[in-house]
Order: structure tokens, then sequence, then C-alpha cells
């Protein structure tokens, strides 16, 4: 009977433990922000896991699709095209076609210096032309800036961040490392960002 008790006990313990609010530290020595959490789910996203996960929860957002990326490679009209990067773009037009809440920052190719990736500038061009047509909407980033980010924040609770740009070759080919966060606490503070570099490139 006894340790029927105690099993019981541990039993409740952990259950109240992994129901746990998240907690956020903010720190006051201007140092990044830490999350605590016992209800977070982590995917680790290595090489060719990215697409397919990507592709899903973009299918299924509800309400909003925010990413920062750097590099989105064209490689024809997205609503054709059989690459998986024109399928994500594709997705992304679908998504907003059914209401969600569609945002794309990119790298405008030129960066501090004024040094110009000429394939970034044309992919941009391209990209930009096809999400305004289809309801997503676009913001570059400055031609003195570099925005090299690879993030996608979905329904404010679900984040991607890595490694991996949209190209074939970061698709199929490349070793790439990523995880998928679902946590509420950290997809608001990566809404912040998201919002500043909007906000900034808008301005």
């Amino acid at each position: 009977m006894r340790a029927i008790f105690t099993v019981a006990v541990l039993l409740s313990f952990v259950a109240g433990f992994m129901s746990a609010e998240t907690l956020i530290y903010h720190n006051s020595n201007n140092e990044p922000n830490v999350i605590v959490s016992n209800n977070t789910k982590i995917m680790v996203i290595n090489d060719r896991d990215y697409y397919p996960v990507a592709q899903s929860k973009i299918d299924n957002a509800k309400k909003s699709i925010h990413i920062v990326m750097f590099e989105i490679v064209w490689y024809g009209n997205p609503d054709t095209d059989h690459h998986d990067v024109s399928k994500l773009g594709h997705a992304l037009a679908v998504a907003a076609k059914r209401g969600v809440d569609v945002k794309v920052i990119m790298e405008n190719g030129w960066t501090y210096g004024g040094f110009e990736y000429k394939n970034l500038v044309d992919y941009v061009k391209n990209w930009s032309a096809y999400f305004k047509a289809h309801g997503v909407k676009v913001e570059l980033d400055w031609s003195n800036q570099t925005t090299h980010d690879k993030l996608v924040i979905i329904d404010n609770s679900i984040v991607i961040v890595g490694s991996t740009n949209w190209s074939q070759s970061a698709l199929k080919y490349n070793h790439e490392a990523d995880a998928l966060i679902e946590n509420k606490a950290v997809a608001e503070e990566y809404e912040k960002y998201f919002d500043h570099l909007w906000n900034l490139y808008g301005s």
C-alpha cells in the first residue's frame, strides 16, 4: 500500500511538472531572453527532413505564416514548376488565398559595402512579383544590410529555425541543421523579432 501511495505521489508530481506554465526570464543586463518551459516540443530537422516538415506546417497553418529568408531561389512559375522550393512558395500563395496572414521578408541581394548578389536580386524580383500577385505581403531588407535569417513562424506557436535556405541545394543535397519548436512563448519572442524587422524595412 505504501508503494502504491509513493507511486501515486510521484505521478502527481510528474503531471504537475509536465503541465507547468512557460517561464520567461527577461535579463536585466541586455543579454538575450532565456525561456524555460516544460510545455515544449522540439523536433530535430536535419538534411532531407526539412521540406516535408515545412510543407506540412505551411499547409496546415490556420492564422499566420511569417518568414524571414535569406535565399529563395526562383526556378520558374510556382503554379506550374515542380521544384520543392516552388512548391513551398506556391503553398504560401494557397495559404494567403484561404485567409492566412502570410508575410515574407527577403534579402534584397545588396549587402553592406554595395556588394551585389546578382542571382539574389533576380530571385527577389521574381518572387516579389509572384507573392504580391497572390496576396502574400513582402518586405525587402535595406541595401546596406544583410538579412541572413532562415526563420519560419506559424500560427504564433510554431518556429522552424536553422541553416536551411529555400533552394534545391539546401533541400536536396546540402547538410543542413534546423529545429522545429512548438512553444507559444518562443514563437512570441520570434514574432517580436519579425515585427521589428517588418516595421524597420517597411518604414
